[in-house]
């Protein structure tokens, strides 16, 4: 919508890295290449892969793309979800770069020469405290291209209160999170932030009087007080199988990382009966759908309805750069009126109603060199709850498509969409209207 943007790891001494460089990392990789024929290759590797990771922590980045494009290295860093480049240099046979990553991720030095699916992850100090890196190795024509996952323990231990929630859908998470018995589900594209939110709600409520068990693939961090279990497929050790195994472990609380069948989806359902309170995240593209996804996996109506606490959607929106970020005045009404022509009727007449209402403080992004010319500086979540009510309750009896069941949340349960959410935080200046639409494209 253009009309938008207009308004294990292997013993070494580690590197702590708590005062870092203040120059650029393609500024750091040339002073490294000078030092060729003084420096043996191998600490050359350690030191410019120190780098990359430094540089990764300090731009807030959660994956590390290394690329071999031609004669040139590439390092490209995902910063507020937008792939950016950090370093584009011709390629030096004196820095093994990749070999360095291999090892440090338990691979051997050398790729294999057949496709072979190789994972990975080490743990080093950097900024003074432990970062866990997740390696992926892939083949490509021009040679192996690497990504490494950062893994900063500091950036997913978020308080419930700061994931971005409006008052309102904190006041009855924080409720509904501690009802005795229910499932509870989060829905949301990969890397909108469902983990976060998850270890957010088991902080929350967790207390030394009752057992709370996770079931995680891959258990990403650990929760101080809390029970994780992770999937081994080899052994056995898959989603429906470990659930039946907490069930004799006397849980209070269970965390399914995620619900990807019939046979986990009835476990966990029929859990949620019997006096256990569940979390979980499945894929579908909002929180009224996660419903049909349950019709499709074969889960009877009853079930759902009886059992069921509510669900959330989410998305991260980058946040305006509040260094540069402009005032901008709101969208005219006739362009309005075009944005909503599709949508369901009261649905529009809300989004219309958000949009023009008086008050806002509407704000455009810039750039300056603070926020790399992006504009923006950070992310934050915005938010879709769905509580099961009587009437969205007997939709479910009545195996109502998703738009029904949305419309009757909307309605009867007050519930506010993606887009909405994303509205009054542009309306807030949190964010851009442009970044709302990119973010919810597919909601509109």
């Amino acid at each position: 919508m253009a009309f938008w943007s207009q308004n294990k790891p292997e013993p070494e001494k580690q590197h702590d890295g708590s005062k870092l460089s203040t120059k650029s990392l393609e500024e750091a990789y040339q002073e490294l290449t000078q030092s060729k024929g003084k420096t043996p290759a191998i600490d050359l590797a350690i030191k410019l892969s120190d780098l990359i990771l430094e540089h990764a922590i300090k731009e807030r980045a959660s994956d590390v793309h290394i690329e071999n494009q031609g004669q040139n290295l590439r390092v490209r860093f995902r910063i507020d979800g937008i792939l950016q480049d950090m370093l584009v240099a011709p390629k030096n046979a004196n820095i093994p770069l990749t070999q360095r990553i291999r090892v440090l991720a338990g691979f051997d030095p050398e790729p294999p020469t057949t496709f072979r699916n190789e994972e990975g992850r080490f743990q080093k100090i950097i900024v003074g405290r432990p970062i866990q890196v997740r390696v992926s190795s892939f083949p490509t024509v021009n040679g192996e291209k690497i990504v490494m996952r950062v893994l900063d323990r500091q950036q997913l231990g978020l308080a419930l209160d700061q994931l971005g929630m409006s008052p309102d859908t904190l006041a009855v998470v924080k409720k509904l999170i501690r009802n005795p018995y229910g499932i509870f589900f989060i829905t949301g594209s990969t890397g909108s932030g469902k983990t976060t939110s998850l270890y957010a709600m088991l902080k929350n409520i967790s207390t030394p009087m009752i057992n709370i068990i996770t079931l995680e693939d891959p258990v990403e961090y650990r929760l101080e007080g809390i029970n994780q279990a992770q999937i081994n497929p080899k052994t056995g050790f898959n989603w429906a199988e470990g659930l039946r195994t907490i069930l004799r472990q006397d849980p209070d609380i269970i965390m399914v990382g995620e619900i990807r069948d019939y046979e986990t989806a009835e476990i966990s359902l029929r859990a949620a009966l019997t006096g256990h309170l569940l979390f979980t995240t499945i894929h579908t593209i909002n929180a009224p759908s996660i419903i049909e996804r349950l019709f499709e996996m074969g889960v009877p109506p009853f079930l759902i309805a009886s059992s069921m606490l509510g669900s959330m959607s989410q998305r991260l929106v980058r946040k305006v750069c509040p260094n540069c970020a402009q005032k901008a005045a709101p969208p005219s009404e006739t362009v309005v009126n075009e944005f909503v022509k599709n949508m369901d009727e009261a649905e529009a007449k809300i989004v219309k109603e958000l949009i023009l209402k008086e008050g806002a403080n509407y704000k455009i992004e810039k750039g300056c060199p603070q926020c790399r010319n992006t504009g923006y500086s950070g992310r934050t979540g915005i938010f879709e709850l769905m509580i099961m009510n009587e009437d969205i309750r007997k939709q479910v009896l009545a195996h109502s498509p998703t738009d029904i069941i949305k419309r009757t949340a909307i309605q009867a349960g007050k519930m506010k969409t993606l887009l909405m959410d994303g509205i009054i935080k542009a309306r807030e200046g949190v964010t851009t209207l442009s970044e709302v639409i990119r973010v919810t494209a597919t909601m509109v």
